[in-house]
C-alpha cells in the first residue's frame, strides 16, 4: 500500500492533502468561533465553562449518533470539520450581524417585532447561513454526496456546530438567572430537544442530496429553494409555537419529532438500498478476481464488515485491519462511482479513469490482508455492460 493514498483514492481528489477551498473555510470558521468564545467569555466569566461543559454533554451523543449514521460510506475528515467549524463559527457569527440587521429593519412596520425577528427572521437567517457550507459542498464536492444519507450526515453535522455553539450563549444568558434558570434552559435544549437544529437543516441536505441525481439545472434550483422553504418552516413553527407556552411548545415538538423519525426511516432506506447495489456491482467484478462471492456477504452488513475488519487485524495486525477497511470503501465508492455515471454525472473518461484506480487499490488491499501467496487476476476488467450495472451509461 505505498505507492497509493487510499484516503486520496476513496475521497476522489487528484492530489494528496486537504483543499485549498477547505483549509480557507476552516481557517476562517475557526477565527470567527474563537471570536465568538472570546466575547462569551467576556460575558459570563467563570459561568463560561459550565456552559461550555454542558454544550459539550450535548454535543459528544448527538455527534456520536451522526458518525454511526455515517459508517457504510463514512466522508472524508475534512470535510465534516470544515461543515462543523462553519456551523459553530461563521455561520453563528453571520447569522448574529443578519439577524440585527433584520431587526432594524423589522421595527417600523411590525406591530411584535420581537415574535417576528424569533419566528420569522431568525429561522431564514440562520437556515440560510447553515446551508452556505452545504452550497458550497454541492458546488465543489458533489461526488461526495451520494444520497439521502451523505446529506443528512452533512446537514447534521453544520447543524451540531452552530447548536454547540448557540448553547454556551443561551446557557450564559439564562444562568444569570440563577441556578434554577440554568438547568430548566439545559433541559429543555440541552436533553429535550437537541436534535432540532439537525432536523430542520437536514430538509435542505436532503433536498441538496436529491437535486444532485436531477440533470435538469432548473430542477435542481427547485430541489434547493424547496429544501430551504421546508427548513426555514420547521424552525419557524418551533420557535413561533414556543410563544404560545407549555401547549404550543408541545405541538412543535409532536412535529418536530415525527418528522425526525420521517429522516431516520430514509435514511434506514437509503442504507438498504446501497447495501443492494454494492451487491449487484461487485457481481460484475468477480471474473477480475478482485471480488468474491464471499466478499459480496461480507460487504451486505455492517455486522459483517466489523467482523472482516477484526478477522483481518488478528491475521495481519494493524495493516491487515487498514487493507481490510480501505477494500470495503473502495467497494463501496466504486458502486457509488457506477451510480454517478448511470446518472450521466461522469464523463466516461474521468469514470474509466477513477474505476481504475479504485480496482488497484481493491487488488493491493486484498493482497494485504491475504497476504503474499495472494495473486489477484490481472487488471483487464471491462466496463461492465449496462444489464449487469442497473443500465450504466458511458457514452
Amino acid at each position: 500500500m505505498t505507492i497509493l493514498d487510499p484516503q486520496t483514492i476513496l475521497s476522489g481528489q487528484r492530489r494528496r492533502g486537504v483543499p485549498a477551498g477547505a483549509i480557507i473555510t476552516i481557517g476562517v470558521s475557526s477565527l470567527c468561533l474563537a471570536v465568538f468564545l472570546i466575547f462569551l467569555l467576556l460575558l459570563g466569566g467563570g459561568l463560561f465553562y459550565i456552559a461550555a461543559v454542558l454544550s459539550l454533554v450535548t454535543l459528544v451523543p448527538m455527534m456520536a449518533g451522526v458518525m454511526a449514521i455515517d459508517r457504510l460510506e463514512p466522508e472524508p475528515v475534512h470535510l465534516l470539520v470544515t461543515t462543523f467549524l462553519w456551523g459553530a463559527g461563521a455561520s453563528v457569527i453571520l447569522s448574529l450581524i443578519f439577524e440585527s440587521l433584520g431587526g432594524l429593519v423589522m421595527q417600523p412596520w411590525m406591530y411584535d417585532t420581537e415574535f417576528a425577528e424569533v419566528a420569522i427572521a431568525a429561522p431564514i437567517v440562520e437556515e440560510s447561513m447553515k446551508a452556505l457550507v452545504l452550497l458550497g459542498l454541492f458546488w465543489f464536492r458533489r461526488h461526495e454526496i451520494n444520497g439521502i444519507t451523505d446529506g443528512v450526515v452533512y446537514a447534521c453535522t453544520v447543524a451540531l456546530g452552530f447548536a454547540a455553539a448557540e448553547n454556551i450563549e443561551y446557557y450564559i444568558i439564562f444562568g444569570y438567572d440563577g441556578p434554577g434558570s440554568l438547568i430548566f434552559t439545559f433541559i429543555l435544549r440541552g436533553i429535550m430537544s437537541p436534535f432540532c437544529h439537525p432536523v430542520f437543516t437536514s430538509m435542505t441536505g436532503i433536498a441538496l442530496a436529491l437535486a444532485i441525481r436531477k440533470r435538469s439545472a432548473g430542477v435542481r434550483f427547485l430541489y434547493v429553494i424547496g429544501g430551504l422553504l421546508v427548513a426555514f418552516l420547521l424552525h419557524g413553527l418551533w420557535n413561533g409555537l414556543a410563544f404560545f407556552g407549555y401547549l404550543g411548545l408541545g405541538i412543535a415538538f409532536v412535529i418536530i419529532v415525527g418528522v425526525m423519525v420521517g429522516i431516520l426511516i430514509a435514511v434506514r432506506v437509503d442504507r438498504l438500498r446501497t447495501i443492494a447495489r454494492i451487491h449487484d456491482c461487485m457481481e460484475a467484478y468477480i471474473p477480475t478476481g478482485l471480488v468474491t462471492e464471499g466478499d459480496r456477504a461480507m460487504l451486505s452488513t455492517l455486522e459483517h464488515r466489523k467482523h472482516a475488519r477484526d478477522w483481518a487485524k488478528a491475521n495481519r495486525g494493524k495493516t491487515g485491519f487498514n487493507a481490510m477497511r480501505d477494500y470495503q470503501q473502495a467497494c463501496t465508492e466504486l458502486t457509488m462511482l457506477h451510480d454517478r455515471a448511470n446518472d450521466g454525472l461522469v464523463r466516461p473518461a474521468d469514470f474509466e479513469a477513477h474505476r481504475q484506480v479504485l480496482m488497484l487499490l481493491m487488488r493491493m488491499a486484498r493482497e494485504a490482508f491475504l497476504g503474499p501467496s495472494y495473486l489477484s487476476a490481472p487488471m483487464v476488467a471491462p466496463v461492465p455492460p449496462p444489464a449487469q450495472l442497473g443500465g450504466l451509461q458511458t457514452t
